[in-house]
C-alpha cells in the first residue's frame, strides 16, 4: 500500500507541465462586446403565489403549457389568449380559447383587443386569476 501512494506521487511529479502558458492572442472579431441591459416590464400579470409571472415587451401567446403544473390544465386551450403592449398599454385577446378568458368576471372572448389597468384580475378557463400589476423602477 505504501508503494501505491509513492508511486501515485512519483508519477504526478514527473507530469511535464506545458511549454507555454501564455494567453492566445484574439484573432479578429471576438473581442468581449457589452451586453444590453435586460429591462424590467412595465405590466406583470401574476398569481396570487407568484407562481405564474407572465409579460411582454411586444406580443406573447400563452397557453396551456404556460400552465401544465395546474391539475385542471386540460381546460385551458393550447393558445388560450394573448397579451400586447402597445403605445405603452398593456391588451390583452382572447384566442378563441373553448373555456373562455374574463377580466375582472366580464367576459372577453370575441371582443377583440382589451385594455388592461393595474388591479385588474384575469380569469383563465376557471382555472387560475392572474392580477395585473405595474412594476416600479429600481
Amino acid at each position: 500500500m505504501n508503494n501505491m501512494g509513492a508511486m501515485a506521487t512519483r508519477t504526478l511529479a514527473e507530469t511535464p507541465t506545458p511549454a507555454s502558458t501564455a494567453p492566445l492572442p484574439p484573432t479578429s472579431d471576438t473581442a468581449t462586446k457589452p451586453v444590453a441591459a435586460v429591462q424590467r416590464p412595465r405590466y406583470v400579470l401574476a398569481d396570487s403565489g407568484g407562481r405564474y409571472r407572465l409579460w411582454t415587451d411586444s406580443y406573447a401567446e400563452y397557453g396551456r403549457l404556460d400552465f401544465l403544473d395546474l391539475p385542471a390544465a386540460g381546460y385551458i386551450s393550447r393558445v388560450h389568449f394573448a397579451l400586447k403592449l402597445e403605445g405603452g398599454e398593456l391588451y390583452i385577446k382572447d384566442l378563441d380559447s373553448k373555456n373562455g378568458t374574463k377580466v375582472n368576471r366580464v367576459d372577453i372572448k370575441g371582443r377583440g383587443w382589451v385594455p388592461l389597468k393595474p388591479s385588474d384580475v384575469v380569469e383563465v378557463a376557471g382555472v387560475t386569476a392572474l392580477t395585473l400589476t405595474e412594476t416600479t423602477e429600481p
